[in-house]
Parts: C-alpha cells; sequence; structure tokens
C-alpha cells in the first residue's frame, strides 16, 4: 500500500517526513508518539521505511501517508538517492529521524526539510537541525520516541506532547474477518488459545532454549490450552519443529503460523488470543500492539528500554553480572537465558491468565449523515457541515457518563471518485471544530471508502459491522454494552451485526426505517432496536 500525497496547497498543515526504525520491534514502540503527534490535528505525515515496517502502518488513515517502501536494490546509498528524490519535490516543512544511522539523517537532508529532528548519533550532528544525545537504555525507547516528537511537535505547532502511552496499531476490516476465518480452519478458540513466539531476529543472545519451550509447551497443553506458534519465514522451521515436538499431547493442542501469515495476519490473530509468550523480539511488540497479554523472556537485553509495558505484560529475567550486555553473542553459555526456568515462565503465564482482563468501555458508534449532522445529500464540502439539533449537547452528557463516542460512516464518494481522502479529512476537521466548539472531543472516525459497484464487496461497508469491530479493536471498547445510533436500516444491521444495540432516530431516513422496524416487530436480527425522536431522548434513555 503506497500513497504518496501531491505537493500541499500554501497555507495548509505542516508535513513532515517520519524515518520509521528498521526493526519491527522499534517502529512499533514508535506509533504510540506517531499517534500522538497525529491526534493535534495540525499536522501530515509522511512515512517511510522498509517494507515490513512500513506496512505495520498500513492500518492508520489520514493524517498518516505511506511513501514508497526503501528498497537496497542496486545497493543502500542508491535506494536512499532514489527515496530522497522522489520524496523532495512534496515540499516537507520537517523530518522526524527516529533511526540512529548515519544513513537516515542523510535521506532526511537530501531531502531537503529544513528541520530535522533526531538523536546526535553516528557523527550526524551536522546533518541534524535539532540533535539530542540518545537517553540512556534505562530510559524506555517509547519515551525517547515521545520525547523526540514532542520537540518536533514544539518547533512546528508550539505545542508538546503528552506522554507517549500504547496505543493499539489499528486493524483493518477485512483483516479481522480473515482472522475469523484462520480460527475457525483450526478449530481453536481464541480465548483458549496462547500464541508461542520463540524466534529473535537479533541472535542467541535473545532466544530461551528450544528444549524449554518444548517443556513449557507441553506444560501448557496437558492443562488445555491451545498453542500457536509465530515468527517470519525464518522461524518456520523452529516452529514446525516444535510442533512436532508437541503433538499430540494432552488435551491442548499445537500448530505453527510462522512463515505463512504476513506481519498484519499475525496482528488480526493475536487481537484474540488469551495471552502471548515472547523472547525479546518483533513478535512481542506485535503482541502489545495487538491488544494481548505478554510473557516477555529477556537474556542480554533489558526490559527497563525494550521490554513489554501496561498492567497486562509480566517479564522473566535471570540477572547475571555481565547483563545487560547487548551483545548478539556470548563468550560463555548465554547464563542469562539457560538460568530461566520453565517453572519460572509457567508461573508468569499463570499470574496473567488469572487476572480478569480489563472491561472495555461501552461506546456510541454514530452514523454521520442524518444523524450526527444534518442531512446533505453526497456531502463533500466543509461549509456544508451542521450540527444536527441537540447532538453536541447530548454527546457531552453521553460522553461524561463514561461512553466513547464513535462516528462510523460509509463514504461512497471517494470510491465513485468524487471526493478524496483530503476532502474528507477536510469535512471531518469542520466537524470536530463545531463539535470542540460545544465542548466535544470524538474518540474517533471510522470510515468505509467503498462501494459494491465501484470495486466490488468489503468488509467494512455497513450493514457489516467491519467498522464497529475495528473501532474496537483499536480503543478497547466492549460491543456488548455499546450502541449504535443511525437514522438507516444499514446502520441498525452493522449495530446488531457487531453485537451492539441497534438505536433508530427520527432524524434523516429515520421515518422510512421505523416503518420497517415495526414490521420487523422492533427486532433487528433478533436483536431489540430502540427508537429515539431526537438526541435529547437518546441521552435520557442512555444515563437515565
Amino acid at each position: 500500500m503506497t500513497r504518496v500525497t501531491p505537493m500541499r496547497a500554501a497555507g495548509s498543515r505542516p508535513r513532515v517526513l517520519v524515518r520509521l526504525p528498521n526493526w519491527i520491534g522499534d517502529a512499533i514502540m514508535a506509533a504510540p508518539a506517531l499517534q500522538i503527534l497525529a491526534a493535534s490535528r495540525a499536522i501530515d505525515l509522511q512515512l517511510v521505511g522498509l517494507a515490513a515496517t512500513l506496512d505495520l502502518f498500513s492500518g492508520f488513515d489520514e493524517p498518516f501517508h505511506l511513501a514508497r517502501p526503501l528498497t537496497r536494490s542496486g545497493g543502500k546509498v542508491r535506494g536512499l538517492i532514489t527515496s530522497a528524490c522522489e520524496l523532495r519535490p512534496l515540499g516537507f516543512d520537517a523530518a522526524l529521524v527516529l533511526p540512529p544511522s548515519f544513513s537516515a539523517a542523510l535521506h532526511a537532508w537530501v531531502v531537503g526539510a529544513p528541520r530535522r529532528v533526531g538523536w546526535a548519533t553516528e557523527a550526524r550532528r551536522a546533518l541534524l537541525t535539532h540533535a539530542p544525545e540518545q537517553p540512556a537504555r534505562s530510559v524506555h525507547l517509547r519515551e525517547q520516541y515521545g520525547a523526540l516528537a514532542g520537540a518536533l511537535a514544539e518547533q512546528l505547532v508550539g505545542s508538546t506532547l503528552a506522554a507517549a502511552s500504547g496505543p493499539r496499531l489499528p486493524l483493518r476490516a477485512e483483516e479481522l474477518v480473515a482472522a475469523d476465518r484462520t480460527w475457525t480452519e483450526l478449530g481453536f478458540v481464541p480465548g483458549g488459545t496462547i500464541a508461542v513466539a520463540p524466534g529473535a531476529t537479533y541472535g542467541a543472545t535473545k532466544r530461551w532454549p528450544e528444549e524449554r519451550f518444548v517443556d513449557l509447551a507441553r506444560g501448557l497443553q496437558q492443562d488445555g490450552w491451545d498453542l500457536l506458534w509465530i515468527g517470519g519465514a525464518e522461524e518456520r522451521p523452529l516452529c514446525d519443529r516444535l510442533v512436532a515436538a508437541t503433538a499430540p499431547n494432552g488435551p491442548g493442542r499445537s500448530v505453527s503460523r510462522a512463515g505463512r501469515d504476513g506481519l498484519r495476519a499475525t496482528l488480526a490473530l493475536l487481537s484474540s488470543v488469551r495471552a502471548a509468550i515472547s523472547n525479546d523480539s518483533g513478535a512481542m511488540h506485535l503482541a502489545q500492539a495487538a491488544g494481548a497479554p505478554v510473557v516477555g523472556i529477556y537474556g542480554s537485553t533489558a526490559p527497563e528500554w525494550t521490554g513489554p509495558v501496561g498492567d497486562e505484560a509480566e517479564v522473566v529475567r535471570h540477572p547475571v553480572h555481565c547483563s545487560p550486555c547487548f551483545a548478539r553473542t556470548c563468550p560463555t553459555a548465554i547464563e542469562c537465558l539457560t538460568g530461566i526456568q520453565t517453572s519460572e515462565v509457567r508461573a508468569a503465564v499463570d499470574r496473567l491468565c488469572a487476572r480478569p482482563r480489563p472491561k472495555g468501555r461501552p461506546a456510541l458508534f454514530v452514523d454521520r449523515d442524518g444523524t450526527l449532522l444534518e442531512f446533505v445529500d453526497y456531502l463533500a464540502r466543509p461549509e456544508e457541515v451542521q450540527l444536527a439539533p441537540g447532538a453536541a449537547a447530548a454527546l457531552r452528557r453521553i460522553r461524561a457518563g463514561g461512553f466513547a463516542i464513535v462516528v462510523v460512516t460509509n463514504q461512497s464518494l471517494i470510491a465513485r471518485g468524487r471526493l478524496d481522502r483530503a476532502g474528507l479529512a477536510a469535512v471531518h476537521r469542520r466537524m470536530e471544530a463545531l463539535l470542540a466548539e460545544e465542548g466535544v472531543e470524538l474518540d474517533g472516525i471510522e470510515i468505509c471508502p467503498h462501494h459494491p459497484d465501484f470495486g466490488g464487496p468489503c468488509a467494512c461497508r455497513k450493514p457489516e459491522p467491519g467498522l464497529l469491530r475495528r473501532a474496537a479493536h483499536r480503543h478497547a471498547l466492549d460491543l456488548s454494552r455499546s450502541v449504535m445510533l443511525g437514522d438507516s436500516w444499514s446502520d441498525l444491521e452493522a449495530g446488531a451485526n457487531a453485537g451492539a444495540r441497534p438505536v433508530l432516530i427520527a432524524s434523516g431516513y429515520g421515518p422510512e426505517s421505523a416503518a420497517r422496524l415495526a414490521a420487523a416487530g422492533g427486532r433487528v436480527r433478533d436483536v431489540e432496536a430502540w427508537t429515539v425522536s431526537d438526541w435529547s431522548e437518546l441521552a435520557q434513555r442512555l444515563m437515565g
């Protein structure tokens, strides 16, 4: 997926080139800072990096744009120059250089961004305009990336950023559907499955011994857990050996997906497992980005720097006098890893699985046209945006009551070629500005840009539940306690299909939908629907 944006118009928002880290885990740890930077709504972000790390961000919408992946065909230097020459005409205002390498800073300099922010590593200070020293490895890499992004935000828009937290990488609706299909084919129940990542590209000093993984897996299987072994193509032989050593063994089953699924497909599978066990590797960070509880096994590296974060994480390590050394090889027997016993990792897994999963927030999913906004046929211009009467006041009350507010909208104008994504983003910025004037902040906007007559079917166009499921994953929402408010039958079906309560409002297509709902006995796909006359009645019913 490549989206290279044309030259911006004068007076538009600053455009920032973001050079992503090369390592998958590092790129994932940079994502929180980039998402907070994007949340300012004042900056456009063009991401460039290797194909694998760029692919991680393909689920993001505006203001993220993906450049052509960097290639080393013909040599590393030639690939950087080719990329820089392609990007230079786009006229960047700044570059955020996240890798510490000289070549990454050189790339930003050749692109011509007048502000270039990155660490003063590898004698590259002269290529950067803001080059602080990289903090010690006792400061988590997420925080380090957050500080760099904050310095850039201060220069561009005069505001600092909140501390980088741990938002999930968003999934596309079709990825969630594909994961459902894979679970069905495997015959596994995701909540009864533990993912295991036994590899680490970095080297042997990050890999817990293979025989320990076998012992651990056999014990988990005896207790009824199904095991899903994950990794890249290079880990496929290892995972196949581990499956052979653990299947069949007790009631739990064992299967490998290593090398069979791409990063995004693996992310979708990890989004519903009960837990993941991993060495300090990209797979561990991928599991966290999917929302899975994680047990991280650490050897030569430091969890203080790159460890899993949050309440749904456990770290197992065996400190020795020489760790962390961060070396790829060990002159002795890698005692920092071989000293970790199977029982220690199993105890961490048991602690993690004994904790109740945090309950997601309920959400009010809101259709846009004819519901949140006054109905305009094929609304395409910001000046056409008008909030529905009473909507802002009701949303203030509902959000104060603990509900997330997410707009979910079909926007076939994009598929029809009548509006581009930049134009749609402008419409949504106007909508958000009007809501902000009324003290309302949206938690998210989910769009379907497709239409079956212009490109075929998709998994996100209402009445499909994809937009709601995507938002539920991204924002950790509880669909069973959520409602879907809309004026059309497709809105009601989308809510029911997602497991939320459908609510019909009398505006827009509401009268026509009300007749259909009455004929269906007030139910949508066997789910009881509410009908409200206006926004104030909705707030009253939700808040009591």
